[in-house]
């Protein structure tokens, strides 16, 4: 388990819960961000992961993924943009932006943790809706992409 320091303490206090997964809690910070807090080793992978790939992401890649604007030096935790609107899963529409999505993440050697188990195989067979929202009603946003890994090409 994760130490909490003062700071992050600090941050959390009196904010709502938002939810926990299996290595990291989640907090709304009431500005329209949230701080996802490494519960163990696991959660700080999860939360550099987000980062790096976040920060060194084209910007086709980069707009469906949600902003991370903080982070912890040792990645304990970091502060990302809030999104509300719930990705509406039996629009056929919107399964296949999903579809799109994939094949773009795919593209640029990107790829969903192979544990998550399958969704819309064989297109996005690692992206659990709990992990996507809507941007102004029109865009996919992943807000969970700790789990993603990086093809290795050779």
């Amino acid at each position: 388990m994760i130490k909490m320091n003062d700071y992050m303490k600090r941050m959390i206090r009196r904010k709502k819960f938002i939810g926990s997964g299996a290595t990291r809690v989640v907090y709304d910070l009431g500005n329209g961000y949230v701080i996802k807090i490494a519960k163990s080793q696991k959660g700080i992978r999860c939360n550099k992961m987000e980062v790096t790939l976040y920060q060194s992401s084209p910007n086709v890649i980069k707009k469906y993924l949600a902003p991370i604007i903080n982070y912890d030096k040792v990645y304990r935790w970091l502060i990302m943009k809030k999104y509300i609107q719930k990705f509406p899963s039996d629009s056929l529409i919107y399964k296949r932006q999903l579809m799109q999505l994939v094949k773009k993440l795919l593209d640029q050697g990107i790829i969903p943790s192979k544990r998550i188990g399958r969704y819309y195989n064989p297109y996005a067979p690692n992206l659990r809706l709990k992990h996507l929202r809507l941007k102004g009603s029109k865009q996919i946003v992943v807000i969970d992409y700790g789990g993603f890994k990086y093809a290795h090409k050779s």
